[in-house]
């Protein structure tokens, strides 16, 4: 059944994390310049030779945090893999809320580095990732408890 509650929960959790991707995370603030870093443009600048390269830590990680929610949306036949998968979920949102908050204590800049409001984003996704979890996790004793009373 595709249209259980933990369903709705990972539905949500997918639009929490789009949402912690687009709006801004980071800003940095001066007299006269205020620049904002949104949520898919947290990264690092990696050297290799002599060409620095700009690797979007946070949107790899959420990308692939949205991905393993996508699929355990449609893995409600094998629970346990489903929840395997929210567990990953978990685990890759925080280490890109992290990830971010590294980027906000390491940024070196005269002026202010303000961290935004849209990092509770990410806190939401987490709560529906627990609550979808404890869902399908009761859906698996209840048929474990069925298949008990069958034998």
């Amino acid at each position: 059944m595709i249209q259980r509650i933990q369903t709705v929960f990972l539905l949500l959790a997918i639009l929490a994390l789009a949402l912690f991707l687009w709006f801004p995370l980071i800003t940095v603030e001066a007299p006269h310049f205020s620049d904002s870093l949104k949520g898919y443009l947290v990264g690092h600048t990696l050297p290799i030779g002599d060409q620095p390269y700009i690797i979007f830590f946070n949107s790899i990680l959420i990308g692939t945090a949205t991905g393993f929610t996508m699929i355990a949306i449609f893995l409600y036949k094998n629970r346990s893999l489903q929840m395997l998968l929210c567990w990953f979920a978990i685990v890759l949102i925080v280490a890109a809320q992290a990830f971010v908050f590294y980027k906000y204590q390491t940024k070196i800049f005269v002026g202010d580095v303000i961290l935004r409001k849209w990092n509770l984003f990410s806190l939401i996704a987490v709560v529906l990732e627990i609550l979808a979890f404890n869902f399908i996790r009761k859906d698996e004793e209840k048929i474990k408890s069925l298949d008990r009373l069958r034998d």
